[in-house]
C-alpha cells in the first residue's frame, strides 16, 4: 500500500497524451491554445512533483520517528552489529537495514526489495502474521532468519511492519555434519512379526525390512550396521537427526506400509545417542534411550544426551505378547533372588490401588512358597484398597507383615532385597528413602516407562502390554511353583488388581490376561466376592454423577473439576464414566487435595493422554493416566493441561 504519491504508469501516458495535444496545436496554428494547454501542463507537473516530495519527506519522517522511539544506544548497536537486520513493508519494500545487511543482496543494482534478497522464501515470510523463523539459503550461506511482525502508527500512517533478523548457521550445520551420533534401531515386534506371516514369505519380509533400514541410512549418508537379527547400529550426522527431529521421524509411520502378506504392521524402536563426550557415550546413551522406547510401548524414538530426554512417536497402542519365554525367564531369575536374600520387603506406589496391593499381596505368595519372609510397606489412607485390606488384615500373617515406612527403615539389612510393583517412576514410589536403604532392588510394572525411572535395579520387569501388575505376578506365580500354595483371599487380591485395570475385562484385555484369571479362578478365587468390593453406595454414585455433570466439554475434551472430595477414586471413575461418553475423545478430571491438584486422564482411543499428561510429570498408558501437580491451585493446573493437550495436538497434526 503506498503512503506518498508516485507516479504511475497511467500518468505517463496521460503526459505522453497532453504532450502530443500541445505540439499538434502547435503544428496546426492555434497557438494562444497550445501555450495555454502548456502553461496549465506545467503547473500540473510541479503540483505533482511538490506534492510527491512533500508525502516523501512526510513519509522519511514517519520512519525517522518510528526509530527513534527506540533508544539511541539500541539503534547504535543494530547499526553496528554484525547480524544483518531489515525491516520491511508488508509489501516487501526495505525501509531500514544496517550495513551488514548489503550482503544479503543478490545483485549490486537492486530495488530495495525483499524478493532482492530471496524471491524463493519472501511469500514464506510476507505471510508470518506471528513471530516465527524461516529457514533462507542466500549465497551459499544458511540463515535462521527470526520475523517479528510490528505495527506503527501515526497521523494517517498504519504501517504493518516486519524485522527481520538474519542469523547465519552455516558454520553450525558444517560443524553438525563433523559431530557423529549412535542411533540403535530394533524391530520390536519381531517374534510377532514372524509368526504372522507364511513361512515362505518371511525372507522376503525380512529382506524388505533390511532394505528400508539400509535406504534409511543411506538417505542420511549414514554408517550402518546389523548386529543382531533384528537390531540395527547407525553412525551418523547431527545435521540429519536435526533434520528428521524437524520432520518428527517419519521412519515411524514409513515402515508400517511394508506388507508381504503379515498381519501386523512391522514397528521400530529407535534410541538415538547424542551430546556425549565420545562415540563411545553416545553408544550407551543409544542403547540406554533404545530401552526407555522398548518400555514405553515400542514404535516410537527417543532421543538421549547427557543431560536431556525427548520422545517422539509412541502413539500405538500396544500389542500383547504371543511369547512367554521373557515371563518364564523372569521367574526362574526372581525366584534366584529370593532364594538369596534374607527377607523380601515389597512396595509399591503413592495412594495404592487394587492393582498395586493385588500384586504385592502375589509377591509375597511367591516369597512365602520359597521359604522367606516377605513383608508389605504401605502406608495410610488405604481408602482405594480397603475392601480387600480390611479382608486381608483379619489373616494374622498379614496383621503382621504389613508395615509402615518408619519401622521398615528399622528392620532393613543389607542382605534383604526390595521389590517395587505397579511403579518404576522415582516421584511416584511410596518413599524413596527406602529404595536407598536397599543394594537389591527389583522392578516389576506395566507402565510405560518415563525419564524418572529408578535406576540400579538388579531385575526390571516391565511389560507395558500387559493389562495390569497383577496379571504379570500371576504369570510369575504360574512358572514358580506347579501347585502354589495360595489362600483363596490371596488369589481374589490378584483378581480385584486386573479387574480394576481392565474395567471389569473390559479394556487392554488379551489372551493372556483372562488365562491369568482363569488360573486364579482355579485357586479358587470367588468373582461375586470381587465384584462386592466394588459396589458403590449411593451417596459415592451421586458424587460421581455430579462430577460428571458438571463437565464442560472443549472440542470433544471433557474436564470436570473437583475442589472437594473425601475419596479421590471418585474423580477417577468419573473419568472413566465420561471418556465413555460419545463424540468425547477424551476426559480429564481434575481434584484438588490439600495444596495439590491430581489429574486423572482417560480416553477410548482418539487422543493419547499418557504423552499429555508425561508433559505434567505423571504417566500411565496411552488411554489411562494421571499427574500430580503439587503447591498449584485449580486455574493454574487447567491452564498447563490445556497448553499440554494444545501442544500435543499441534505436534499430531504436523505429522
Amino acid at each position: 500500500m503506498k503512503k506518498y504519491y508516485e507516479f504511475r504508469k497511467i500518468d505517463f501516458l496521460y503526459s505522453l497524451i497532453i504532450t502530443a495535444a500541445i505540439i499538434a496545436l502547435y503544428l496546426t496554428g492555434e497557438w494562444i491554445v497550445a501555450s495555454g494547454l502548456f502553461i496549465v501542463f506545467i503547473i500540473i507537473l510541479f503540483y505533482l512533483n511538490s506534492r510527491n516530495t512533500y508525502k516523501k519527506k512526510k513519509w522519511e519522517k514517519f520512519v525517522v520517528n518510528m526509530i527513534s522511539k527506540m533508544s539511541k544506544s539500541t539503534v547504535q548497536t543494530l547499526e553496528q552489529t554484525n547480524i544483518p537486520i531489515i525491516l520491511l513493508r508488508e509489501g516487501g519494500e526495505i525501509i531500514w537495514y544496517n550495513k551488514e545487511s548489503l550482503e544479503l543482496f543478490q545483485v549490486k543494482n537492486h530495488n530495495f526489495q525483499l524478493a532482492d534478497i530471496t524471491q524463493k522464501n519472501r511469500e514464506e515470510i510476507l505471510m508470518l502474521t506471528e513471530s516465527g523463523f524461516v529457514e533462507v539459503n542466500i549465497k551459499d550461506k544458511e540463515y535462521h532468519v527470526m520475523v517479528i511482525p510490528v505495527e506503527h502508527k501515526e497521523n494517517e500512517f498504519h504501517e504493518k511492519l516486519r524485522v527481520l533478523i538474519f542469523n547465519d548457521v552455516s558454520i553450525l550445520r558444517e560443524a553438525e555434519t563433523k559431530l557423529s551420533t549412535v542411533v540403535s534401531i530394533e524391530i520390536d515386534n519381531y517374534s510377532d512379526l514372524m509368526s504372522s506371516i507364511d513361512t515362505e514369505r518371511k525372507p522376503f519380509l525380512l529382506a524388505e525390512i533390511e532394505n528400508f533400514i539400509y535406504s534409511y541410512g543411506h538417505e542420511m549418508k549414514a554408517m550402518v550396521r546389523k548386529y543382531e537379527t533384528n537390531k540395527f547400529m547407525m553412525v551418523i550426522s547431527e545435521y540429519h537427526i536435526n533434520e528428521q527431529m524437524r520432520k518428527k521421524f517419519p521412519v515411524i509411520d514409513a515402515i508400517k506400509n511394508i506388507d508381504q502378506g503379515n498381519s501386523i504392521e512391522p514397528t521400530l524402536s529407535i534410541g538415538v545417542g547424542r551430546g556425549g563426550a565420545s562415540p563411545e557415550e553416545n553408544q550407551n546413551l543409544s542403547k540406554a534411550a533404545k530401552e526407555l522406547a522398548l518400555g514405553r510401548g515400542g514404535d516410537q524414538v527417543v532421543i538421549k544426551s547427557p543431560d536431556n530426554l525427548s520422545f517422539y512417536g509412541g502413539s500405538s497402542k500396544e500389542i500383547e505378547k504371543k511369547s512367554r519365554v521373557r515371563s518364564r525367564v523372569v521367574a526362574h531369575a526372581l525366584k534366584d533372588i529370593i532364594e538369596e536374600s534374607n527377607k523380601i520387603y515389597i512396595m509399591g506406589h503413592k495412594n495404592p490401588d487394587m492393582d498395586c496391593f493385588g500384586a504385592a499381596v502375589g509377591i509375597k505368595v511367591i516369597a512365602k512358597g520359597l521359604g522367606k519372609k516377605a513383608m508389605i510397606i504401605n502406608e495410610e489412607p488405604y481408602l482405594n484398597i480397603m475392601p480387600i485390606y480390611n479382608k486381608i488384615i483379619e489373616i494374622e500373617e498379614y496383621r503382621e507383615d504389613i508395615i509402615s515406612i518408619q519401622k521398615a527403615l528399622t528392620k532393613i539389612k543389607p542382605q534383604d532385597t526390595l521389590i517395587i510393583v505397579d511403579v518404576h517412576a522415582n516421584n511416584y514410589v511410596l518413599d524413596h528413602t527406602v529404595v536407598e536403604k536397599f543394594e537389591k532392588v527389583v522392578i516389576i510394572d506395566h507402565h510405560r516407562r518415563t525419564p524418572e525411572q529408578i535406576t540400579g535395579a538388579v531385575l526390571s520387569y516391565i511389560e507395558t502390554y500387559a493389562s495390569s501388575t497383577s496379571e504379570l505376578v500371576t504369570e510369575l506365580i504360574q512358572y514358580t511353583f506347579e501347585k502354589p500354595d495360595m489362600k483363596i483371599i490371596e488369589a481374589e487380591a490378584l483378581f480385584a488388581g486386573i479387574r480394576v485395570d481392565t474395567k471389569s475385562f473390559t479394556f487392554k484385555t488379551g489372551v493372556r490376561t483372562f488365562e491369568a484369571a482363569s488360573f486364579l479362578k482355579r485357586q479358587g478365587a470367588r468373582t461375586v466376592e470381587v465384584r462386592e468390593m466394588f459396589a458403590s453406595d449411593l451417596d459415592s454414585y451421586n458424587q460421581k454423577a455430579e462430577i460428571i455433570r458438571q463437565a464442560e466439554i472443549v472440542d470433544k475434551i471433557a474436564l470436570a473439576k473437583v475442589y472437594e472430595i473425601e475419596d479421590v477414586l471418585l474423580s477417577a471413575q468419573a473419568a472413566d464414566e465420561l471418556a465413555n461418553f460419545k463424540d468425547i475423545n477424551g476426559a480429564f478430571v481434575l481434584t484438588a487435595q490439600d495444596n495439590d491438584i491430581i489429574i486423572n486422564g482417560r480416553s477410548l482411543k482418539e487422543l493419547n493422554v499418557q504423552m499429555i499428561l508425561e508433559e505434567l510429570g505423571g504417566g500411565g498408558h496411552m488411554t489411562m493416566a494421571g499427574a500430580k501437580l503439587a503447591d498449584t491451585d485449580m486455574d493454574t493446573a487447567e491452564e498447563l493441561l490445556m497448553e499440554a493437550i494444545n501442544k500435543h495436538r499441534k505436534e499430531e497434526n504436523s505429522l
